[in-house]
């Protein structure tokens, strides 16, 4: 558990999804160079027009949601340089926006 902390991840209170449990693994649509989306079900709508797609591990650690990207979304993103700010959908709060 400690190494997907120390790696490329982001992290997120948990209160942020209203209490609902995320699965082990989600999927992320990188959506514009501005903000992507993880989503525990694939989108109809990111399906077709997300720049690109991609599964991430999430795990929970402490009252902290942790979800460990891959690295060419990591940089891409610049997030070890930029700060982000996620959001959740009001409907599907396993759903998450992060925007750059």
């Amino acid at each position: 558990m400690q190494k997907l902390v120390e790696t490329q991840t982001i992290e997120i209170d948990s209160k942020v999804t209203k209490g609902v449990k995320l699965p082990a693994t989600m999927i992320l649509y990188a959506v514009a160079a501005d903000h992507f989306v993880i989503t525990a079900k694939p989108l109809k709508d990111l399906e077709d027009n997300a720049l690109a797609k991609t599964r991430v591990a999430v795990a929970t650690v402490e009252d902290k949601i942790v979800i460990k990207l891959g690295t060419k979304i990591y940089s891409f993103y610049h997030l070890d340089e930029n700060d982000y700010t996620v959001m959740v959908s009001e409907k599907d709060p396993a759903t998450i926006v992060v925007t750059i």
